[in-house]
């Protein structure tokens, strides 16, 4: 199996979290009366961009050790470097 079907549900479990901090802080931005209330909002979106950051260096992580460091040949270890790049590119901020 992948590391995606493997940790489905550690993976699922992160998603929940985000989305609950999303919500959060959609409350928040939406209840908000006076802008002294954007340090709290401030930090959850700090909070929220760690806690993707997490879920992001998961899936890296991952993604090197199974498909990576896993290939048989040469040629199969630098198609998926040369694919983990390309991914990673992404997830530049």
């Amino acid at each position: 199996m992948g590391h995606v079907v493997d940790n489905r549900k550690n993976l699922l479990a992160r998603v929940n979290r985000l989305i609950g901090q999303m919500n959060a802080l959609k409350r928040d931005i939406e209840s908000a009366e006076t802008d002294d209330e954007c340090r709290t909002i401030m930090q959850q979106l700090s909070s929220i961009r760690g806690a993707m950051n997490g879920l992001s260096m998961l899936f890296l992580e991952e993604h090197v050790r199974k498909h990576i460091a896993r290939g048989k040949t040469a040629a199969d270890r630098d198609q998926a470097a040369d694919g983990f790049l390309a991914a990673l590119k992404t997830f530049r901020t």
